[in-house]
């Protein structure tokens, strides 16, 4: 039997999945399994590629696994030599049962190393602008949990939170707030003290009421957990946080899941809650024809590479590699690329752009080069088997012997089935960033039941006129249109349309 590996108990933060920390995120790459807690964003788990995920959440007033089945599962898995991360919400340690799981692995005779989390203790409090302690008005804070019934601590002692002084955090106590507001007030703490309750913190979807303490638990009744609760003279010193002009909006996310990482981030970080949906899969062809054509280009047959996308220049290089070639295959070679992205997707492969039409279209790209004189010269347009023929059909009427050659297959993937609930239910915007991505959208939703009125009910915003053209004739209704028909583009166009309709447009 393999020497057990040390069990990494990892807190995942208060809930953006940003704030997770360096060592945290490096564990999850590394993880062999990986048992999670609810309060986990769940993108966290897409760090841990090719771990098995192992759901152990325990939701409120519901037994769905115990402590003690959770603490056997580590040992299990731990004794067969796996590198085993327990993702805990918040910090392992701060009432997240980091303690017991760490005495149970332990008393097994299997290491344990603890990679500590931002806790919502004073996470929460922060991101609503409150400081737990300010040397003007508290020197001292209590943070207590709301949960104490099945454990065997000494009970809470009420009395002594609310005359401590300071500010008192409460944790997993929303369900008893009433209880414990009075108990707070019984106990001498005074009903005008100020108070904020905080639910799901650091997120998109955070909320923030604010009253006093003997008022806080009506006056919030819409909220549900998870709720942080602070209580305290810093409350009123609260600073305000600057708004962030996609929060609360709902956006669909279309692009292939490889390349729509710094996208969803980005929206993120304007305040969006973010709908990852690929309506396209990239599926690179290996066949007679691709290696046909690296060949010919490692054997300087041509004159000019034509790229029209991010995934072209991706295919082609991987295609280069299978034949153990480089960028030297381009030498003497004139390379043109439609983009912005597309020519710095050449760039970090050593490779400059020498045309890159100032509008990203293949009509302009068309124009471009006919300006060049290509009679008689040889082309490799390189690109998806389902491009579209107005640039190959302009270079060969300007003379030139093109080669197209199909490098990839753009299908439609199987959707996942919450994100396609929360496009139908309650998403504002949906982007589209190419033709292909909004063919994929409308197969994907009328593979799955949608009718004509769904899709005339979507609001897209599009990273160009052919994209908006091809939404179009697909059906679906175009609420804007990028300027600069790049993905920055694409993300301005959403925020000038959110500054015109603040409140949504559904």
């Amino acid at each position: 039997m393999p020497d057990p590996q040390p069990v990494l108990l990892v807190g995942a933060g208060p809930g953006d999945p940003r704030l997770i920390t360096l060592a945290g995120a490096d564990a999850l790459r590394r993880a062999d399994v990986v048992l999670y807690d609810r309060l986990a964003a769940p993108e966290l788990l897409d760090l841990a590629a090719g771990a098995e995920l192992i759901d152990v959440g325990k939701a409120p007033r519901s037994q769905t696994i115990t402590q003690d089945n959770i603490n056997q599962l580590l040992i299990n898995h731990a004794r067969r030599g796996q590198h085993v991360v327990r993702l805990k919400g918040g910090d392992p340690f701060v009432f997240g049962r980091g303690g017991e799981e760490a005495s149970a692995l332990t008393a097994a005779g299997i290491p344990v190393r603890v990679i500590p989390g931002v806790t919502s203790a004073t996470a929460a409090a922060a991101a609503a602008g409150i400081a737990v302690t300010d040397r003007r008005a508290a020197s001292a804070v209590t943070i207590v949990t709301g949960s104490d019934g099945d454990g065997t601590a000494e009970p809470i002692d009420w009395h002594a939170v609310a005359n401590v002084g300071g500010v008192i955090v409460l944790m997993m106590a929303w369900r008893s707030i009433e209880d414990i507001a009075a108990r707070l007030i019984d106990a001498g703490l005074s009903a005008q003290t100020p108070a904020a309750a905080i639910e799901r913190a650091t997120t998109p979807q955070q909320r923030v009421i604010t009253a006093p303490i003997a008022e806080l638990p009506e006056s919030a009744r819409s909220l549900s957990p998870p709720v942080t609760v602070v209580i305290g003279p810093t409350v009123p010193l609260a600073h305000p946080i600057a708004d962030l002009p996609l929060a609360g909006w709902r956006i669909v996310v279309t692009r292939p899941a490889a390349q729509a990482a710094t996208m969803i981030e980005r929206l993120r970080t304007l305040g969006s809650i973010v709908i990852p949906l690929p309506t396209i899969e990239i599926r690179p062809r290996q066949d007679a024809a691709v290696d046909a054509a690296v060949q010919r280009l490692a054997d300087g047959h041509y004159h000019y590479v034509a790229l029209t996308s991010v995934n072209g220049v991706d295919t082609l290089w991987n295609a280069l590699e299978h034949r153990q070639l480089d960028a030297r295959a381009f030498a003497g070679v004139r390379i043109a690329a439609i983009g912005n992205e597309t020519a710095r997707a050449l760039s970090r492969r050593g490779l400059h752009a020498d045309i890159v039409p100032a509008a990203f279209t293949s009509t302009a790209l068309s124009d471009r080069l006919e300006a060049e004189d290509l009679a008689d010269k040889r082309v490799l347009l390189a690109r998806a088997a389902q491009g579209s023929p107005v640039l190959r059909d302009r270079l060969s009427d300007a003379g030139a012997r093109v080669d197209d050659v199909a490098l990839y297959d753009t299908i439609t993937p199987p959707p996942d089935p919450d994100a396609l609930a929360e496009l139908r239910a309650a998403a504002n915007l949906v982007t589209l960033t190419s033709p292909s991505t909004a063919q994929g959208l409308v197969n994907i939703l009328r593979d799955t039941g949608s009718d004509a009125a769904q899709l005339d009910s979507l609001q897209a915003v599009c990273i160009g006129p052919v994209s908006a053209a091809a939404a179009r004739q697909c059906g679906l209704s175009v609420a804007a249109v990028a300027d600069v028909y790049t993905v920055d583009g694409l993300i301005d166009a959403v925020l000038q349309l959110a500054s015109e309709h603040p409140s949504g447009l559904r």
